[in-house]
């Protein structure tokens, strides 16, 4: 029988450890493969006639457009002009549509993950888009909700459970980790720093330690698809 050496089992196993925790030492931070990147083709396509299909989320743009994201193509309206700002992306089905506090715009698709299109064009001053699955830390590809919090992280709502990109890598939160269902709908962030999560299932707010479902006389809510916090905190 081959005999290993114990101390170096005992060092190899630490090293996983070590490599499987995030920096908040919480959990696994996820980064895999580096993003695919989708060169821009062609010039975004402008029409005085938007969506034809199904509109699944409409955004506010920081310049006052309106962004909406349709089965077929994202468009950016200008209050004159619909322009289709997906055309160089291979078809998937869009779901929901967001730009960050630093201009970048996030695509989330059905089955095909995230795109990101940049506000500041690469090295060599090309333009497109980084395409973001499973093989990059994604729990799911069916990024279906969109949102950022106040620290500037990208959270998505998944099928497969919530995902918090910083930049560098996706820290997921699934019900292994007291999520109550891994299939999310919605997303908020109150005035206090806690994150409000509707899900399939049950409800529930993230302290940034513990995952709460809240109820009301007892009965908690499911199936919850929109959250809203009103002036006063509520």
């Amino acid at each position: 029988m081959k005999r290993v050496n114990l101390t170096h089992f005992i060092l190899g196993l630490l090293l996983f450890a070590c490599n499987q925790a995030d920096s908040s030492g919480k959990g696994p931070s996820h980064t895999y493969a580096t993003p695919e990147m989708i060169r821009s083709a062609s010039q975004d396509s402008v029409s005085p006639y938007g969506p034809t299909r199904m509109v699944r989320n409409i955004k506010q743009a920081r310049n006052g457009d309106i962004l909406i994201a349709s089965l077929s193509a994202v468009w950016r309206y200008d209050g004159k002009l619909f322009t289709n700002i997906s055309s160089s992306i291979p078809a998937p089905s869009f779901w929901d549509v967001l730009e960050d506090r630093n201009g970048n715009l996030w695509f989330g698709s059905r089955d095909s993950g995230v795109y990101l299109n940049q506000a500041k064009s690469l090295p060599g001053g090309e333009k497109g888009f980084q395409h973001f699955t499973t093989k990059n830390g994604l729990p799911g590809n069916a990024a279906l909700h969109i949102y950022e919090d106040k620290a500037g992280h990208i959270l998505f709502g998944t099928g497969a459970g919530l995902s918090r990109y910083d930049g560098k890598s996706f820290r997921n939160f699934t019900k292994a980790d007291g999520l109550p269902n891994n299939d999310i709908n919605t997303i908020l962030e109150d005035k206090t720093g806690k994150l409000w999560i509707g899900t399939r299932g049950e409800a529930a707010y993230y302290d940034g330690k513990t995952f709460t479902s809240f109820s009301h006389e007892g009965k908690t809510f499911n199936n919850v698809w929109a959250i809203i916090e009103d002036k006063k905190g509520n």
